[in-house]
């Protein structure tokens, strides 16, 4: 009988083990699906590129956008006073 409340003891300890293993697996898997639920957002794709442009001027910047041999681009502006920023 000693040795039948030892193996019980053993086996409720293993148990008990068991559970608060299963429960912490549980809670963090809940925490995995509340984040899997919430949208993602990803980065957008710039409308423009921004280029270096020394004394930036919103006309010499639609020139400079549209290269030597092309027409002004429309879209174009200035970032700051050194910075173009040519549409995508």
């Amino acid at each position: 009988m000693v040795m039948l409340k030892k193996n019980t003891s053993a086996l409720c300890c293993f148990m008990a083990a068991l559970m608060l293993v299963m429960a912490a697996t549980l809670l963090s898997s809940c925490d995995a699906c509340k984040e899997m639920d919430e949208p993602h957002s990803f980065p957008l794709p710039a409308s423009c590129y921004s280029k270096h442009f020394p004394n930036c001027t919103e006309e010499r910047c639609k020139k400079f956008c549209g290269g030597d041999d092309m027409p002004p681009v429309p879209g174009a502006f200035c970032n700051d006073d050194n910075n173009c920023c040519c549409p995508i």
